[in-house]
């Protein structure tokens, strides 16, 4: 007995300590990205344009002035895209998550549709998220608001190897016509295949 209580004892706080150093999960920090994500979401529908800005990384919101230059940025060009009708709720896709030291960064695409002048329209957009807390908190935007080139300079913190692609909007017809357009070349591309 008196030799079983030291080895426990060890045993114990082997275990303790190797769960400090432990590999963050994953998919815990994913449904927290989503989380958000969700949350940005509705604060857009709901122009919640204060928590809005609050969801924002800190270097966005001194780009453009503060909290309120960012505001009147988002509210200015959400105009382009605010549905004349009420609309299915975006579909939200995790792209990519990364970690460098303490911090992580993630991807969300997300896919919604709206009307103007009584012509369907669909959004594909991405959230640049950030978390310096192993994925507990995080801050993102929206970079359909936003060239492609310039998030460096919004965001300078930003992965230097995250792929981040651009945003679109086409119309009903444009998608079709693009969608028709990849099944060709697919058939082509296995056609050449073959031979």
């Amino acid at each position: 007995m008196k030799i079983l209580t030291p080895v426990l004892v060890g045993f114990v706080l082997f275990l303790t300590h190797s769960t400090v150093y432990a590999q963050p999960d994953s998919a815990k920090i994913s449904q927290k990205v989503l989380s958000y994500a969700d949350s940005l979401v509705k604060t857009d529908a709901y122009q919640s344009w204060t928590v809005y800005a609050d969801l924002a990384p800190l270097s966005v919101i001194k780009f453009y002035g503060g909290k309120d230059g960012y505001i009147e940025h988002v509210k200015t060009n959400r105009q382009r895209t605010h549905s004349t009708q009420d609309e299915d709720y975006p579909e939200l896709k995790i792209m990519s998550l990364m970690t460098v030291n303490d911090q992580w960064q993630c991807l969300v695409r997300i896919s919604r549709f709206f009307h103007k002048d009584e012509k369907k329209f669909h959004q594909v957009t991405y959230f640049l998220g950030q978390s310096k807390d192993e994925g507990e908190t995080w801050k993102l935007f929206d970079l359909s608001f936003n060239k492609i080139a310039n998030i460096i300079y919004i965001f300078p913190e930003v992965f230097g190897d995250m792929a981040i692609p651009e945003p679109s909007i086409l119309s009903e017809q444009d998608e079709i016509a693009q969608q028709q357009a990849a099944a060709a070349a697919a058939t082509k591309k296995s056609t050449s295949k073959k031979k």
